[in-house]
């Protein structure tokens, strides 16, 4: 930090108008700061032998009958002095404040004051060029400093040390300012001569930022022992490494204390946007940045597991996905979400909740006899008709969802109207669960580990289109293809996505990506053209599908992808 080895006293003054000559001061305040902190106020109306306009009342909120019977300038400014003694004189638009106290002291005999001074808003043209404004109030904004009370002066002193304790921080940090005298000298240097940026700023500008690619990628932001700052992706690295750099002074001050922070940046280009975005969410759980806010814990993501093994099977949820031949649906966002959701499908679906050994039994249970329950256990439903039971649930995850809202809807009325409130909130709750999924990804959930597909992004406003293979519901590679008659690139693409795999998502680490890869696929849907495939599928005939499906997009552009 700066060395303050001189006492500072913080002034501000209010006055009856803009000239020192003719105008009057109607109150003065003052603090002093003793190595940085302060120690002691002075603060005090002044009686100023003249009418206060309605103009000034309205701006400053003091009033002619406030200041009847206060002191006059001929007593306030002498004390004044006193408090001031030989301290460097700081205010905002020094001159005005300094110009209104040295012509009060001329009128009553005294010599003008000649302390050092020092002005936050000439120290702000010069640490902040990019802000358009160095107003008390807009730099207050700038730094989210409670702003309320201004135009009273011991309000505006206490704002006024705020900011001249920010801008003493960005002059060490980012121009290596350490003496008090610095800081007073560089108020007064011309712009040519403040080097706007930090030694590291400047590195990071010339050596860093020319080498960064404009493509699809993530970035790391790097301290100076290497430890990873903060992590982004970027559709064009280039151009978002570098708005950092620029006008650093109008980011937030989460970003500002940030670049503050880094030495050295690393990148990995990636082949397109959506690779990178998963990669950085990898990469944010792996470093644990802490600039990074989003993505950082690692949480268990539940699974609705129907147990297709099972000739009746039941329906409930999991934190692990297996290899069981069973049907997964997810991952949701927590434990009570999936609980909701299975809530929903028992209570509009006719299937069982026994175990095996109740089921064994074959005892009639209350969901039976309450109609929630086919009774497969009394032998009343076929294998056949509950297997069209779990279709409909299958196809009520997948997002036909307007018959089970319409029942969640008419129940709640039913129960407002019988006064069960508790009742009508949890269907409430229910109904705007069911909306919100459907609404965000388009289904309930997605099934994993069957998911095998083939994806061509083709986004407007780019000259390239993608290709995206799934598989068992995980990403699993992407291309970008600018050429449609590449089509040897295009055929080893399909061919790669059918080699035979048997790896499973990974519950732990792979939850968050199926996640964030269904939120996009979801968010991108009106540009994606999608081809499932499965075990059966001529892997000859779907890559001349796909082909003949990229040609035909050409055409119908025009060429756009050519």
């Amino acid at each position: 930090m700066i060395s303050l080895d001189r006492p500072l006293v913080v002034t501000d003054t209010e006055t009856t108008g803009l000239n020192s000559r003719s105008n009057r001061i109607i109150e003065i305040a003052a603090t002093r700061l003793v190595d940085g902190e302060e120690s002691i106020s002075f603060s005090q109306l002044v009686d100023p032998g003249e009418q206060i306009s309605y103009r000034i009342t309205r701006l400053t909120g003091i009033t002619n009958a406030m200041v009847y019977g206060c002191p006059t300038a001929a007593e306030v400014i002498p004390a004044y002095g006193e408090f001031l003694a030989d301290s460097v004189l700081v205010a905002h638009n020094l001159s005005f404040d300094r110009g209104f106290i040295n012509a009060e002291r001329d009128r009553i005999g005294m010599q003008p004051i000649d302390n050092q001074g020092l002005c936050t808003v000439r120290l702000a043209r010069r640490l902040l060029p990019g802000l358009r404004s160095k107003s008390l109030a807009n730099l207050a904004r700038f730094f989210r400093i409670p702003d309320h009370g201004r135009h009273r002066a011991l309000r505006d002193v206490e704002i006024t040390v705020e900011v001249l304790h920010r801008l003493i921080k960005i002059a060490n940090e980012q121009h290596g300012v350490t003496e008090l005298d610095e800081l007073i000298s560089m108020q007064s240097r011309t712009y040519a001569r403040i080097n706007p940026f930090a030694k590291h700023i400047v590195h990071i500008r010339a050596d860093v930022l020319p080498s960064v690619p404009d493509t699809p990628g993530v970035y790391r932001m790097l301290d100076g022992r290497k430890k990873v700052l903060y992590v982004g992706k970027a559709k064009a690295l280039a151009k978002r490494v570098r708005s950092y750099f620029n006008a650093i002074e109008a980011h937030p001050p989460r970003i500002r204390q940030l670049v503050a922070s880094i030495r050295d940046i690393e990148w990995t280009e990636t082949p397109t946007e959506l690779e990178a975005l998963l990669l950085e969410s990898r990469e944010i759980r792996t470093y644990d940045p802490p600039f990074n806010r989003a993505q950082k814990r690692t949480t268990p993501r539940p699974y609705i597991r129907i147990d297709n093994q099972n000739p009746y099977p039941r329906v409930t949820s999991h934190i692990f996905p297996r290899q069981d031949g069973s049907l997964y649906f997810g991952p949701f966002r927590s434990r009570g979400q999936a609980r909701s959701v299975v809530e929903l499908i028992q209570r509009y679906f006719l299937v069982a909740t026994c175990d095996d050994r109740e089921f064994r039994h074959g005892k009639r249970c209350m969901r039976a006899d309450i109609g929630r329950c086919s009774a497969p256990c009394e032998g009343q439903v076929s294998e056949e008709e509950y297997r069209a039971e779990i279709e409909r649930i299958c196809r009520f995850i997948g997002g036909d969802v307007s018959d089970v809202l319409q029942k969640l809807k008419k129940e709640m009325s039913i129960a407002a109207e019988s006064l069960a409130f508790e009742d009508a909130v949890r269907l409430r709750d229910l109904y705007a669960l069911i909306d919100d999924l459907v609404s965000r990804h388009g289904r309930v959930a997605p099934e994993i580990m069957r998911d095998d597909a083939i994806l061509i992004y083709t986004p407007h406003d780019e000259d390239s289109l993608t290709l995206i293979s799934i598989r068992h519901g995980c990403f699993l590679a992407s291309t970008g293809i600018t050429d449609v008659n590449d089509r040897s690139r295009i055929l080893n693409f399909v061919n790669a996505a059918f080699q035979e795999t048997d790896i499973l998502p990974d519950p732990r680490s792979d939850a968050d990506q199926i996640r964030v890869l269904m939120h996009w696929l979801y968010a991108h849907r009106d540009t994606l053209i999608r081809h499932e495939f499965g075990a059966d599928t001529d892997k000859e005939k779907f890559a001349d599908l796909i082909v003949s499906q990229i040609s035909q997009l050409s055409l119908s552009t025009s060429g756009h992808f050519n």
